[in-house]
């Protein structure tokens, strides 16, 4: 599962802002939606995401923005 999460979120920092980018596997599912994207103070790309994982029966949902850092890798800063 964890995996299959990992993809769909690196999946999301390409995909048109709100695509949800779905996956699934035996006992859990997901997906990550780019809400927003744009420039932080510092020049940076960001972009603002909302994600859900269901485990179990039981749903959570997140939400935060990941800057592109100058070496081309994306970074949760919020």
């Amino acid at each position: 599962a964890q995996r299959k999460h990992e993809s769909a979120q690196v999946s999301a920092t390409t995909a048109k802002v709100g695509e949800k980018i779905t996956w699934h596997d035996s006992d859990s599912a997901g997906y990550v939606m780019t809400t927003k994207e744009g420039t932080n103070a510092n020049g940076l790309s960001c972009r603002e995401f909302q994600q859900e994982i269901t485990v179990g029966g039981k749903t959570e949902q997140a939400y935060g923005t990941a800057c592109l850092q100058a070496d081309g890798a994306w970074k949760i800063v919020t």
